[in-house]
């Protein structure tokens, strides 16, 4: 009976045992299972951050014609930008990204997968390219004052200090001109003189553009590229320019008035007609946008009221109401449109216009009553409605 007794005490105790231990088994496997599930999940997650997010190195990568989405997460973890190919292609796949091109990026450790997947959507260039660090955006119109201004808001290290001041005595450096009259003669031959009056003789042979800041890049270079695109936008208009007696120089400083005074194409065109015929019949051009730049006021917000009440009588040969013919030079970097509608003028027999302060409508006319009844109507009437404010 004891040995007996001892025998059916010991089954139930050990049946408890395996169940528990089962239990437990589980237990850990599901744990195991959700925690790896988890920490898989933040590993993944990880691995499509930026390798080194404070990092501005730039890293140039070749992503050569055919290749497929697992050799380019090759080429990019060998570049040391992502890392992890093989999560890099998953994640491509599995965003249906397909369309990545090949070709030559420059590409930063500060960069997420998704940054990366971005640039490679673009397409790279045939060949390697030096890094842009900024864009400079020169709007069309500007003066070179305010291009100055405009290049000294610029941030990043560059091969010399990119500030306002330095541009505007690097336009007015005699050498770094005389070297650029030799490259550029078709641009440049006309350039005025010191002599004229000119308040910069560059002013208006800027184009405006956006440019790529680079980390080589210099004032030279700058102003140089500057002065290129001009030249290349001009290329194909020497000839017809020189077929109207005119230097370039003469239709950029028409160019520049066109910019300003008008807004569409048709009455850029317009006006530009309306000061060739002032021209050639020996009447002042009368522009105020010449006098504003006298006064250095050029690009600055002016009232309706002070627009009106403008000093036409201001000494500077920039004043187109007491002095005959053009100013010395340009007031401003003229756009591509500004340019061919001064070329390309629309003829007509008109020799005044005036926009209506409002909607901005232009209105023409060939004698000086009409023209006077336009600005009675469109301009006086509603400097009177509204006391002269903007």
């Amino acid at each position: 009976m004891p040995r007996r007794s001892r025998r059916e005490t010991v089954k139930p105790v050990k049946k408890k045992s395996h169940l528990k231990a089962f239990f437990i088994s589980l237990l850990v496997f599901l744990a195991l299972i959700s925690a790896g599930g988890y920490f898989g999940y933040q590993y993944v997650q990880s691995s499509l951050l930026p390798v080194d997010a404070n990092s501005k190195e730039y890293v140039t990568v070749q992503i050569p014609e055919g290749s497929n989405v697992q050799e380019i997460g090759s080429i990019l973890e060998h570049s040391g930008v992502i890392k992890h190919g093989v999560i890099f292609a998953f994640y491509a796949k599995y965003k249906n990204y397909s369309d990545l091109k090949a070709g030559y990026y420059n590409l930063q450790k500060s960069m997420s997968t998704e940054d990366i997947i971005k640039e490679l959507q673009k397409g790279g260039t045939a060949e390697p390219q030096e890094p842009s660090l900024a864009d400079l955006t020169i709007p069309e119109g500007y003066t070179i004052e305010q291009i100055a201004q405009t290049v000294g808001q610029l941030k990043g290290e560059f091969k010399e200090p990119l500030t306002a001041d330095a541009f505007l005595a690097k336009v007015q450096d005699d050498n770094f001109i005389s070297q650029e009259i030799a490259k550029y003669p078709n641009l440049l031959e006309s350039l005025p003189k010191k002599e004229s009056g000119v308040r910069y003789r560059l002013e208006g042979f800027l184009f405006p553009a956006t440019y790529s800041i680079k980390e080589s890049t210099t004032l030279d270079s700058l102003i140089d590229e500057m002065l290129a695109a001009m030249d290349k936008t001009l290329a194909p208009h020497y000839s017809t320019i020189k077929s109207k007696n005119l230097t370039v120089n003469e239709l950029l400083t028409i160019a520049s008035l066109v910019e300003k005074e008008g807004a569409k194409t048709e009455d850029r065109k317009l006006i530009a007609g309306v000061f060739y015929n002032r021209l050639n019949l020996g009447i002042p051009l009368q522009s105020n946008i010449a006098i504003l730049y006298a006064q250095g006021k050029l690009g600055q917000k002016i009232s309706l009221a002070d627009d009106a009440g403008i000093d036409t009588s201001i000494n500077s040969p920039y004043n187109v109401y007491t002095n005959l013919g053009l100013m010395p030079g340009p007031v401003d970097s003229p756009s591509q449109d500004a340019i061919e509608a001064s070329i390309n003028q629309t003829k007509s027999e008109n020799l005044y216009f005036v926009a209506n302060v409002t909607d901005g409508k232009v209105y023409y006319a060939v004698t000086q009553e009409e023209h006077d009844r336009n600005v009675a109507e469109h301009v006086n009437s509603k400097l009177a409605q509204n006391g002269g404010s903007n």
